[in-house]
């Protein structure tokens, strides 16, 4: 769509073989994960668009795809609480990666809802061989999301865009002006991440910076627990 310069119509989706009916004829859940998934793409598509209009920068479309998936999956993740779909099976096939799809015992996750008075930011950082993302999720000790993120991001690996999505998130939470008025709680899915976190004698020296600029906006935010999702 991207080379003739359009978003496509209903009518332009059906005379290209497009059957809509199918997918408004799912219910409930599955329909709610294509609606999704069409609005991500939609946007992405946009966003790429303004791109090359203004920026001249254009995006290959594996990359166009990262983009859409990676905003899809955050926005699935948003909907229903974080254990909708395995992230690592979200990447090779987003049709087998919901929980009850697979041949495995039934899957009692949940999004853990943080202390009385504290915020909880999830966050999370994607990578390909084509383009590196993040993005996060913002809700209060009632789940009502607060602040929601996603996008590129330009780090070299999935736990530079880790540590690229906290620094984001801490960025928002000063943006926004919680200081003092919440404790917040940042949550995330890398284990070696979250291991660099805790133990400054494993962080490798080419993140030196990106600790430094992580360790300053805490400063600038109070009190920051962070964790690792289960």
């Amino acid at each position: 769509m991207l080379a003739i310069d359009r978003v496509p119509t209903k009518d332009f989706l059906v005379k290209k073989g497009v059957h809509l009916q199918n997918i408004m004829n799912l219910h409930s859940t599955r329909k709610s994960l294509w609606l999704i998934a069409i609005a991500a793409a939609c946007w992405s598509v946009w966003l790429a668009r303004n791109e090359m209009v203004f920026e001249r920068k254009v995006l290959s479309m594996d990359t166009l795809i990262f983009h859409s998936k990676m905003r899809a999956l955050l926005r699935v993740r948003v909907a229903f609480d974080e254990c909708m779909v395995q992230e690592r099976l979200w990447w090779l096939s987003s049709s087998k990666c919901k929980f009850d799809s697979l041949n495995s015992k039934p899957v009692t996750l949940s999004w853990r809802y943080p202390p009385h008075g504290w915020l909880k930011f999830n966050v999370s950082g994607m990578a390909t061989e084509e383009a590196t993302g993040c993005g996060g999720v913002l809700r209060d000790e009632e789940g009502t999301i607060t602040a929601l993120f996603p996008g590129p991001c330009d780090a070299i690996d999935a736990y530079s865009a880790e540590l690229g999505a906290i620094i984001t998130a801490l960025d928002v939470i000063i943006k926004i002006g919680w200081r003092g008025s919440n404790l917040i709680i940042v949550e995330i899915g890398s284990q070696v991440a979250y291991n660099w976190l805790l133990n400054k004698d494993r962080r490798p020296w080419s993140q030196h910076t990106t600790f430094t600029d992580m360790e300053r906006r805490q400063a600038c935010v109070g009190e920051v627990a962070l964790s690792k999702a289960e």
